[in-house]
């Protein structure tokens, strides 16, 4: 079952791998870009802290500091050391990568050896988690979720598109990230009632 499970994994990878578009090529590795990441997390961050009138800013920057810490450190130790899934990169013959750094494109890096489960994945989703529960009782909470949720998604394929990882490894990482996001959120929740009951007394 298992096995099966896998082969269809490996099947859907193909799938998408090979299906190369010159247009693609150049945008999708974007998304995978740890500096165009940064950048949009910021904008995130800051959307956030602007709706919230700043106040507590301090509080989302440190969210989103422990979204990349737990989904970087739980990614790697709980789960591509301990299962030790090759990358497809490292695991297929005649995987097509793509991946840009320092503004160039490369296409001779293989990245890490394990890729279960995807980083950027259960970074990505953590945020999104936390950030739009926080947002959801703004005015324009719905479009917030969904124009991050749609970055997300770009993501993940991109993941996949340029030749890091197999559908199973960004599915897994996003349910980690949705986790790891939500646990925040209500460590968010609990952090902020103790403040705003010590400014009560004050």
């Amino acid at each position: 079952m298992i096995q099966q499970i896998l082969d269809f994994d490996t099947y859907l990878f193909r799938l998408i791998n090979n299906a190369r578009c010159s247009f693609l090529d150049c945008v999708l590795p974007i998304f995978s870009w740890h500096l165009s990441i940064g950048v949009i997390v910021t904008l995130i961050t800051l959307y956030v802290m602007k709706q919230k009138h700043w106040k507590h800013w301090y509080l989302y920057i440190g969210i989103v500091a422990l979204c990349f810490l737990l989904s970087d450190r739980i990614s790697v130790v709980c789960f591509k050391d301990v299962f030790e899934r090759l990358r497809p990169s490292h695991a297929l013959e005649d995987v097509f990568t793509l991946k840009i750094s320092h503004f160039d494109y490369i296409t001779t890096n293989k990245g890490g050896l394990y890729g279960f489960v995807s980083s950027h994945a259960a970074n990505i989703f953590s945020i999104i988690t936390v950030m739009s529960l926080i947002m959801s009782k703004e005015k324009h909470a719905l479009s917030f979720f969904l124009t991050v949720f749609l970055w997300a998604l770009i993501t993940g394929y991109s993941r996949i598109y340029c030749g890091y990882h197999y559908l199973g490894d960004v599915l897994c990482g996003a349910l980690l990230g949705i986790l790891i996001g939500y646990t925040l959120f209500l460590l968010y929740i609990f952090v902020l009632k103790k403040i705003e009951k010590k400014h009560e007394r004050y």
